[in-house]
């Protein structure tokens, strides 16, 4: 009795074993489908199967074991949940592409009322795990239902693989997308055409609405408000955040593939296309490509305007004399600036020097109605100099009458040479704001003061 019970023992632990190497050895996708078949046999606990990519396999392996699965019957169990599936290739189109999903979410919102919302990139992974293992998805009398039926997943085959065609038929061209998808400034570019689409439009006669203002000399016409709507589809249920720019982008082109939907569903070679309606489509990519380029125009002209001549605010109130007083306008002054300083360099009337000394030169062409005189700095100089070389004869003749005594100055009769220094570089003819430094000899008057007062001592 006890071999018995120790042999069923081994026996369960090696089911068990046994198990979790099959589960283990499955794919997520495979997982979920015996979930599903699970659920088929009443065996699941909730009604729908839930998405988990984490846990999916832990949970199989818990119904599996507490279900008592031996190894002939799990081995008959994952053949018939291959059976009872749909291969990877019937969903592929949109299980691995958010575009495609979002272009589904927007054909069943408007068909069976799926009006889950999505708002991050998670959301569409949620919609897309119902749709495969959730819905129950057929074609009937040419329109899509959710329906039960007992061949559920054979209907759904078919289903998927209709709006598979319709979609690709669906699609926009990628050349007339290229300003769009391209990466130059593509956060900017999307958040700006995203807004646009959500704008009211009428749709339905662009053509028509282009061809009358045409007409009327480029006046626009009245147009019906009533008819007008969202170019950009389910925007209520489908809105992502200004940052994810990459998801706003599925939606705009999933809402452009949308646009077709109706001309392409169970369509047939030969049937005819409602050529006004790709045009309108085409009309209105190319309004959202002008849209966009007036768009960077306007910032590009803004940053140059930002990015002007930055001048220090005493060289503006300058400008801005020059300006009145000349009678221009300040740009007028500094083009009028910026010629005459390169023509005077191409004539080499201004040679360019490390001090340089020619700086007002610029200013030749220019007739000021009172031009101030400012004091010069060569002259400023000059005084410091000459005050400079007085203070050290003081200091001289101080020194000089202590050590010999004598009873008048040395300078009693003559002048005192008044230093005066000449610049490192030749002076130009024209020297604005200059004034000439005078002749008189201040040091003689202060060399006859200083010997009075040695003579008094």
């Amino acid at each position: 009795m006890k071999n018995g019970l120790r042999n069923s023992s081994e026996i369960l632990i090696d089911n068990e074993k046994y198990i979790e190497k099959k589960v283990n050895a499955l794919s997520i996708y495979n997982v979920y489908w015996c979930l599903y078949e699970l659920g088929w046999r009443r065996q699941l606990p909730t009604e729908t199967v839930l998405k988990n990519d984490s846990f999916c396999k832990l949970q199989l392996i818990r119904i599996l074991k507490e279900q008592r699965y031996s190894v002939r019957s799990l081995n008959i169990f994952l053949e018939v949940s291959a059976e009872n599936s749909i291969p990877l290739p019937y969903v592929k189109w949109f299980y691995e592409d958010a575009r495609a999903a979002l272009w589904l979410k927007m054909v069943l919102e408007n068909t069976i009322n799926s009006s889950e919302p999505i708002i991050t990139e998670s959301d569409i992974s949620i919609f897309i795990h119902d749709v495969i293992f959730n819905k129950k998805l057929l074609v009937l009398n040419g329109k899509i239902v959710d329906g039960n039926s007992d061949s559920r997943i054979a209907f759904k085959k078919i289903t998927l693989e209709k709006l598979k065609e319709a979609y690709l038929l669906s699609q926009v061209n990628s050349k007339d997308i290229k300003w769009l998808t391209s990466k130059s400034k593509s956060s900017v570019k999307i958040n700006h055409i995203y807004k646009y689409m959500n704008k009211l439009h009428d749709l339905n006669n662009l053509r028509r609405n282009k061809e009358s203002k045409k007409k009327n000399g480029g006046r626009k016409t009245n147009i019906n408000k009533a008819g007008c709507q969202q170019a950009l589809i389910c925007s209520n249920t489908i809105n992502f955040k200004e940052t994810d720019t990459a998801m706003r982008l599925c939606h705009i082109l999933a809402s452009l593939d949308y646009w077709m939907f109706d001309t392409y569903w169970l369509y047939k070679e030969g049937d005819v296309v409602d050529r006004e309606k790709t045009d309108n489509r085409m009309l209105f990519i190319s309004n959202m490509e002008d849209v966009w380029n007036s768009k960077h125009r306007r910032d590009r002209n803004k940053i140059k305007k930002n990015q002007g001549i930055d001048l220090t605010n005493d060289n503006k109130k300058n400008l801005k004399h020059l300006a009145k007083a000349c009678g221009k306008t300040q740009r007028e002054i500094l083009n009028d600036l910026v010629e005459s300083a390169y023509k005077q360099i191409q004539n080499q009337e201004i040679k360019l020097a490390p001090s340089f000394p020619n700086q007002y030169k610029a200013f030749d062409k220019i007739t000021l109605e009172k031009p101030s005189s400012l004091p010069s700095e060569h002259t400023e100089r000059e005084v410091i100099s000459e005050d400079t070389f007085l203070t050290k004869d003081k200091q001289e003749l101080s020194s000089d009458y202590d050590a010999e005594s004598v009873g008048s100055s040395t300078y009693d009769n003559e002048d005192v040479p008044a230093e005066t220094i000449t610049p490192k570089q030749e002076v130009q003819p024209f020297q604005p704001f200059y004034p000439k430094v005078s002749d008189r000899k201040p040091a003689e008057d202060k060399a006859d003061t200083n010997t009075e007062n040695y003579n008094q001592l």
